[in-house]
């Protein structure tokens, strides 16, 4: 019965849903209740003899205390032809420990006490943070106290540091959101400009430990550090500890660089950064942003609420929602502490929309200097921002932290409430006028990340268009100097290599080339054994299979594109990687030898080289695709015994060896049957050739990428 009289009530409520919805209200109807008070915890301030500021917060709930620090130092000061010592400074001060303990252990000492200390240098503050229970707080607080006073600096902890930075350089143009921000910042703070420049190779290899022991030495004094501790202590005795610690750290006068002045500049531009393999455009516009201490900052924070931040901007609803012309759309008026920030609006979208999102983001930055935002879009910006103002204070670390960067920055120390205030009570004039005197619609730099032979108009059509070359340079080896009698004899020893490798004309007529080896890997784990087959298509494709533990791993190569096909699926490969694959097609014994034959490759000759017991005749040969290599003959064959070049890999640039021997006659041409390749002086492979196939047919769907 029960059963059948709640069956009745649904069927009742179904009947009548559409009566019970109308009489229901709408959303925007709701009140709200005004907000409670957030309560803010007291943090106290004492000013130690030596200078240093220290920040204290008691917090009894959990046995734990933490403490973090800024120094005024960053990557603004480093010397231009140095850039990347602060980072690697800040990097290497923990990780090459100190005078009393190295860095290994100290990281042993942490691990068994649950504790962590860290260190790094950004663009305009260093940091330092520790934490650790109450009962192990002094042991760690002193191993904090020792790295930032006396760090070791050691040279192998640098030479990893070095290696993690090419790493990085080897690997920036992998994503095209990454390369476009970076551009970006160039383009609206200047290439050379402290706020915009990045490491390179090159000024990567120029920094000594000399250099970051005087790096340290200038900027680390206790007058330059702000020091706050939060957790479960008594201030009493952390400001005695801290005393004691410090003690004998003395302060001094620093004298820092002069920075240079932002200026700001509204003069259109539009820029490409071409990437050929791009399935999608990365699109930046905008113009140099503020500083928080702007008295039209308040206005500025509910005005961005409503251009480009969240759901409900209008970015996100015109251009995302309604048009449909991006996956993700962004954007904002950026304030920073210190020096002007960035204002920006973006979208990733689709190739064959590029122009089209871009005239869509122009006309939203537009709309909103021109006709004042709506009731609806004031309040619920303001409400988005008032709503979530709670979590800037629902941790410790979050409160000390904001109240640092306050005191670093020379900012009131309650400037969030001040913040929250004043957002309070923005209007909707307020907000057109920050975006009228802000905002410059016209005067935008518009940069494009993506494959130019897709868009759906030439971006000629918005202006000018600037390419951006983000080729990474490589340091290069000085050249010799080429005499008119050395390239001549460069040619003649080229000739007769190419005679003694086979038939020329049969060298030059090879159109593809089937190669099927085993292959020996060293690994830190040791040797891993694979067999391996390379397809080499003139002249632009290559397949290479790698038969491993984990299944069969492709590496193909198609034109401009390039892709790996494993059991994970298939992937793009990242645009170092292709490069380096393009570099191998013609870099291989069989590519060398036939652009020989063609007469495509420049030679000159560099004298004799003794090389483990053996003269070699060495020619420097060069062509557009392989940049310069040394190929070393041997004097009685005039066969190839090596080549070697300044390669890139994913530590940066190394100088790759390869040798050739076991020489076999194949279809009336010479093959090294053996190739070893070094790389940095140590072996990486071992490459056992079993058969050699020339002219092969090509099935033309390998070089296909299944969609």
């Amino acid at each position: 019965m029960r059963r059948i009289q709640l069956s009745a009530i649904f069927l009742l409520l179904f009947a009548f849903g559409t009566g019970l919805a109308s009489a229901q209200k709408s959303y925007k109807e709701i009140k709200y209740p005004k907000l409670h008070e957030i309560k803010i915890p007291k943090v106290e301030e004492v000013r130690l003899k030596n200078g240093m500021r220290l920040f204290l917060l008691e917090d009894h709930e959990l046995p734990l205390v933490h403490a973090s620090a800024r120094i005024r130092v960053g990557s603004v000061y480093d010397p231009p032809d140095k850039v990347g010592l602060a980072s690697i400074t800040g990097t290497v001060m923990r990780s090459g420990g100190t005078k009393k303990l190295s860095g290994d252990q100290i990281d042993d000492i942490l691990e068994s006490l649950a504790a962590s200390v860290e260190t790094s240098i950004g663009l305009d503050v260093g940091s330092a943070y520790m934490s650790s229970l109450k009962e192990d707080f002094d042991r760690t607080f002193a191993i904090f106290a020792d790295i930032l006073m006396e760090p070791a600096f050691p040279q192998d902890k640098l030479d990893l540091a070095k290696i993690e930075q090419r790493s990085m350089i080897a690997r920036r143009n992998d994503d095209p959101n990454q390369i476009a921000f970076r551009e970006f910042r160039k383009l609206i703070y200047g290439p050379h400009s402290v706020y915009a420049r990045h490491p390179e190779y090159e000024t990567i290899d120029r920094i000594t430990r000399e250099d970051l022991i005087a790096f340290h030495k200038k900027y680390f004094h206790p007058n330059n550090v702000i020091l706050a501790i939060w957790g479960d202590f008594n201030k009493k005795d952390i400001v005695r500890k801290v005393e004691g610690v410090f003690q004998d750290w003395k302060p001094a006068k620093i004298e820092f660089p002069k920075l240079p002045e932002v200026r700001p500049e509204y003069r259109k531009s539009v820029n490409l950064v071409r990437k050929a393999d791009a399935s999608q455009s990365n699109i930046l516009m905008g113009h140099l942003g503020g500083t928080m201490d702007d008295p039209d900052y308040f206005a500025l924070v509910v005005m961005n609420r409503i251009l480009g931040e969240g759901f409900t901007s209008r970015l996100f609803r015109n251009v995302r929602s309604r048009q449909g012309l991006a996956y993700s759309v962004f954007g904002g008026y950026s304030a920073n502490f210190s020096y002007p920030g960035l204002f920006y609006v973006g979208c990733q979208t689709k190739t064959q929309s590029t122009v089209k999102a871009i005239r869509a983001i122009e006309a939203e930055v537009k709309r909103i200097t021109e006709e004042e935002v709506t009731d609806e879009e004031l309040k619920l910006a303001k409400e988005s921002y008032l709503n979530s103002f709670v979590f800037n204070f629902d941790s410790r670390r979050k409160i000390i932290g904001r109240i640092l960067n306050y005191a670093y920055y020379g900012y009131p120390l309650d400037f969030l409430q001040k913040v929250k205030k004043n957002v309070e009570k923005v209007t909707k004039a307020d907000v057109l006028r920050a975006a009228r005197s802000h905002l410059h619609p016209d005067g935008m730099k518009i940069l494009v990340v993506g494959n130019d032979k897709g868009f759906d108009e030439p971006l000629s059509v918005l202006g000018p268009v600037n390419e951006i070359d983000i080729t990474i340079p490589v340091p290069k080896a000085e050249k010799p100097k080429a005499s008119k009698e050395a390239m001549q004899r460069g040619e003649e020893l080229l000739k007769k290599v190419v005679s003694a490798c086979g038939d020329p004309a049969a060298i030059a007529a090879i159109q593809s080339v089937e190669m099927k080896a085993k292959l020996v890997v060293s690994t830190p784990q040791g040797d891993m054994q694979m067999n391996a087959s390379m397809l080499l298509v003139y002249p632009d494709r290559l397949l290479n299979s790698l038969k491993t533990p984990m299944g069969e791993i492709k590496q193909v190569l198609s034109g401009q594109q390039a892709w790996m096909v494993g059991p994970q699926g298939t992937m793009d490969l990242p645009e170092s990687q292709r490069a380096e694959m393009r570099k191998s097609l013609y870099r291989s014994y069989i590519s060398l030898i036939h652009l020989a034959a063609l007469g495509q490759l420049q030679a000159q000759d560099l004298g004799k080289k003794e090389r483990d017991g053996r003269s070699y005749t060495v020619l420097l040969v060069s062509h557009p695709e392989t940049g310069d290599l040394q190929l070393g003959i041997d004097p009685e064959s005039f066969l190839p015994a090596w080549v070697s070049y300044q390669g890139v890999g994913r530590q940066g640039p190394v100088q790759v060896e390869t040798r050739y021997s076991d020489y076999q006659s194949i279809s009336g041409i010479k093959v090294p049957m053996k190739v070893v390749s070094f790389a940095g002086g140590k072996k990486e492979s071992e490459t056992n050739i079993e058969s050699v196939r020339f002219n092969v047919p090509v099935d033309s769907s390998l070089f296909e990428k299944a969609k």
